[in-house]
């Protein structure tokens, strides 16, 4: 399993510089065979938070295709898409 893409909206350059900050960004897809799934990317200080907010309300916390990376930029969804379908991980997730 080693070809995939990871799609993302065609206007993503008008604002990737902003998802640094934000810490999350659950717009991207990664296709492979055919298959497409959502992904849920998250770095750990805004997972964090999220988490810590629903705690704060009485929630559960749940996301399907959940993925923390060190920073949501480009590359660190790159990488981690690639590690995903290397590794087979990918069969873990929910498909569209």
């Amino acid at each position: 399993m080693s070809s995939f893409s990871l799609e993302l909206p065609t206007d993503f350059e008008d604002y990737e510089w902003t998802l640094e900050s934000k810490g999350w960004f659950s717009e991207a897809r990664i296709v492979v065979t055919e298959r497409r799934y959502q992904i849920n990317f998250y770095d750990l200080a805004r997972f964090t938070q999220t988490v810590e907010g629903e705690f704060e309300r009485g929630q559960i916390f749940f996301e399907p295709n959940l993925v923390i990376v060190p920073s949501v930029t480009r590359a660190h969804m790159e990488r981690a898409a690639e590690e995903l379908v290397q590794s087979g991980q990918i069969l873990s997730l929910v498909a569209e």
